[in-house]
C-alpha cells in the first residue's frame, strides 16, 4: 500500500501546493518538489507561505489518484512556481549551515574537555609531589590522588568513545 500524496487547493485563486506524502514519524509533509534537484523540500516554509496567502479563502486537500488531484495539476496555478527550486535551495544552505554550526560546537566541546583533561593530570601531578607532615595527611592526599586519577580514566574513557563516534 502506497502513501498518499496531497495537494492543497485554493478555489478562488486556482492555484495549488504540493504537500507531497505526510510523514508520519515527522509530523509534516514532504513539501514541494524541485526537478532540478530531484528531491522534495521537506520545509513546511512553502505550505505556511501558501496558507498565510490564502487566509480567509476556501481551501480543500486532495489525496492523488483522485479525478480532482489530476484536474488541479493540469488546470491550476502552483503557487510560488518559479521559487521552488530557490527555496529548496536555501533548505540546502540552512541544513549544511547547522550541521557546520554542530561540528563547531562538538569541537568546541572536545577542545573543552581536552582542557579539562590536561587541568586534572596537572592537579594529579601536584598532589602527588606536595609534602606531608603526618600519616593521615598522606593518606588523605593519597585518596584525594585517586580520585582525581579515577576523574581522569573516565575523562579519557569518554575522550576515546567521542572520538570515535565524531570521526
Amino acid at each position: 500500500m502506497s502513501a498518499n500524496e496531497y495537494l492543497l487547493y485554493c478555489d478562488p485563486c486556482n492555484e495549488y501546493t504540493a504537500l507531497g506524502k505526510y510523514i508520519d514519524k515527522e509530523g509534516r509533509f514532504e513539501g514541494e518538489y524541485s526537478l532540478l534537484y530531484n528531491r522534495h523540500i521537506h520545509s513546511d516554509d512553502m505550505l505556511c507561505r501558501f496558507l498565510i496567502r490564502h487566509a480567509d479563502h476556501a481551501l480543500r486537500l486532495h489525496p492523488n489518484r483522485t479525478e480532482a488531484y489530476s484536474d488541479i495539476l493540469r488546470n491550476g496555478n502552483r503557487f510560488m512556481d518559479q521559487d521552488v527550486d530557490a527555496f529548496l535551495e536555501l533548505d540546502l544552505d540552512r541544513k549544511e549551515r547547522m550541521k557546520h554550526e554542530l561540528d563547531m560546537e562538538r569541537g568546541l566541546g572536545q577542545l573543552q574537555l581536552h582542557v579539562l583533561l590536561a587541568m586534572l593530570k596537572e592537579e594529579a601531578e601536584s598532589l602527588s609531589k606536595k609534602p606531608t607532615a603526618t600519616p593521615a595527611e598522606s593518606q588523605f592526599l593519597l585518596g584525594k590522588e585517586e580520585g582525581v586519577k579515577h576523574a581522569i580514566s573516565v575523562l579519557e574513557e569518554l575522550l576515546d568513545k567521542t572520538s570515535l563516534y565524531y570521526k
